[in-house]
């Protein structure tokens, strides 16, 4: 899964966004309009900060140190 600890790090950011942004689209939906925004906004946050991180770290994996 992750050879190191940024990419464990950035794929438990992805994970928990993953699973934090349809949580929160289900809240809206069920009226619950401050819960299920704020849920959604967090998971939307934490996906686009873990997939700039995860593209970050490829860019550095294949160069010669």
């Amino acid at each position: 899964m992750a050879a190191n600890r940024q990419q464990g790090e950035y794929l438990a950011g992805f994970i928990a966004g993953f699973t934090g942004l349809p949580a929160g689209l289900i809240g809206l939906a069920y009226g619950r309009p401050v819960i299920g925004g704020l849920v959604t906004v967090v998971g939307l946050a934490l996906l686009a900060y873990s997939l700039v991180g995860l593209r970050r770290i490829k860019a550095l994996e294949f160069s010669k140190e």
